[in-house]
């Protein structure tokens, strides 16, 4: 059985998000996404330095399939603007069967 996997991206802008979110549909590497937009955030950066720096960003949730993941990971980061992008999976343990097989059938 094929394991869904929920991806949570965050991006600098809704512009970006689109950008990354068609890029994926676009070449079978997530059946579906959808755009949180103005997320604000707060995150210890630059690293080492122990500041906090705050972002208005959106975020990306793409569902896809566990196989996919390294694709994913690799293709997100070459068009990312972010020197370290956030790019984080979530197995998903409860699916609709409907709803897989939409997922498995569409990333083929």
């Amino acid at each position: 059985m094929k394991q869904a996997i929920l991806v949570l991206i965050s991006c600098a802008d809704k512009n970006q998000a689109e950008q990354i979110g068609e890029h994926l549909l676009k070449n079978k590497l997530a059946a579906c996404v959808q755009i949180v937009k103005n997320t604000d955030s707060m995150f210890l950066w630059p690293p080492g330095k122990n500041q906090i720096d705050y972002a208005d960003e959106a975020i990306l949730l793409v569902k896809t399939l566990k196989s996919k993941w390294m694709q994913l990971e690799k293709a997100v980061t070459k068009i990312h603007s972010y020197e370290n992008p956030e790019i984080i999976a979530l197995p998903l343990t409860h699916v609709t069967a409907k709803y897989l097989a939409w997922l498995t059938s569409e990333l083929r």
